[in-house]
């Protein structure tokens, strides 16, 4: 090794440490030693940058460019200069720049790909990782990208492997595995996602999300008992967690255990009280034991947590129509006509049924006529529909 190598390999080190006034000592050495060379300048171009003096990394590496201009390196860290500054365009010219310059250059496609992914252009974020990834086969970092950006463009197999590679790699993040398990559900893979899941849960016994995983899995197949048995599991787990105790209040009510289910909600709200999920699930679990009074006071809740919510408002505005009275029929009405516009056969036949209330008939068989329509064939709620536009004709 020479002595201008073994300098710049002594500042990398100083610079990876953070000691930037050794860095900045050893570069200064460099340059002393050998004042035509270019790389000096590159380090400090990039001890400038680390320090966030950013005027004066442009400067530095503007002059390596002149001096240079097929530099890949140099090409590179202007480039996260310019991002710095909120200069994307700028920035990603450069890091294109450096991987032409400097084909075999890691970080310049890394960070041409993330800077793509950050301007959403996916498909050439994809196969920037994918170069990427070639060079560094084992940067976990390069492969969880690569994987996140498989999977939003749809493609969840190639995702799915790419983050099998990442649990390879690094077993200790539990994150890789649930993505892994998620893409793999999306894939249609639902057997080989529970099992990753079971694997998960083995490899990390005090989390509850694989267990709450595969519970929603079981419930998918509508196998109660096997979600049952997952969900207790993560509450036993982590049971402070109010997103778990929430999942086994679902699969409770489902099971038509309501004193369970309740219990398990009231966890959730004590552990979050602006939970409108937790509020809107003991709506269902009080309007199922026939205390409509109760129902509708969490449904109101629930409704000013989540406003923009659509599942309370609607169960909310169901009970009030039930009551009858002018001014339960004009909130309700209220709290429908927000998705006025929505194409949902649910939506309309509620409308259809709020405006009938209101002796708006004309109003009603429009909404009911929608409905019949959005309805799928043979669906309860499209044969309702139809049958009351007609009868209002």
């Amino acid at each position: 090794m020479d002595a201008m190598t073994a300098l710049m390999t002594q500042a990398e080190t100083y610079l990876l440490q953070s000691d930037f006034d050794r860095a900045a000592l050893i570069i200064k050495h460099a340059k002393e030693l050998e004042p035509a060379s270019i790389e000096p300048d590159v380090m400090m171009g990039r001890l400038a940058l680390h320090l966030e003096k950013l005027d004066d990394a442009r400067a530095i590496l503007d002059g390596v460019i002149v001096r240079a201009p097929k530099h890949g390196y140099a090409r590179m860290l202007l480039g996260l200069v310019h991002e710095a500054k909120g200069q994307h365009d700028a920035a990603l010219l450069h890091f294109e720049q450096a991987t032409r310059f400097a084909p075999g250059l890691m970080p310049a496609w890394f960070n041409q790909a993330r800077l793509m992914l950050k301007k959403a252009r996916l498909v050439e974020a994809a196969i920037a990782f994918e170069r990427a990834a070639e060079l560094a086969p084992d940067n976990v970092a390069v492969l969880a990208a690569w994987a996140q950006t498989l999977a939003k463009l749809g493609h969840a197999r190639r995702a799915a492997n790419t983050y099998l590679r990442c649990i390879e790699q690094n077993v200790a993040n539990p994150f890789f595995v649930t993505e892994l398990a998620d893409l793999l559900v999306t894939a249609g893979e639902h057997s080989l996602a529970d099992e990753v899941l079971e694997a998960g849960s083995k490899v990390f016994p005090s989390q509850g999300l694989f267990e709450s995983k595969r519970g929603a899995l079981a419930m998918q197949r509508k196998d109660l008992a096997t979600a049952l048995k997952h969900a207790r599991e993560a509450v036993r787990r982590q049971p402070d967690c109010a997103e778990f105790l929430l999942s086994l209040a679902v699969i409770e009510t489902a099971r038509l255990h309501l004193d369970e289910a309740r219990a398990a909600a009231e966890k959730a709200l004590a552990l979050d009280p602006r939970s409108w999920k937790a509020l809107h699930q003991l709506g269902i679990v009080f309007e199922a034991v026939k205390q409509k009074e109760k129902a509708i006071s969490f449904y109101r809740r629930a409704v000013e947590q989540a406003p923009t919510e659509w599942a309370p408002r609607n169960n909310l505005a169901v009970l009030l129509l039930e009551a009858g009275t002018p001014r339960d029929v004009k909130e309700a009405t209220g709290l429908l006509e927000v998705e006025s516009g929505r194409a949902s056969a649910t939506v309309q036949l509620n409308l259809a049924l709020a405006h009938l209330k209101a002796g708006q008939k004309t109003l009603a068989r429009q909404f009911a006529a929608t409905a019949a329509r959005l309805g799928v064939a043979g669906n309860e709620i499209a044969a309702e529909a139809g049958l009351l536009a007609t009868a209002l004709r």
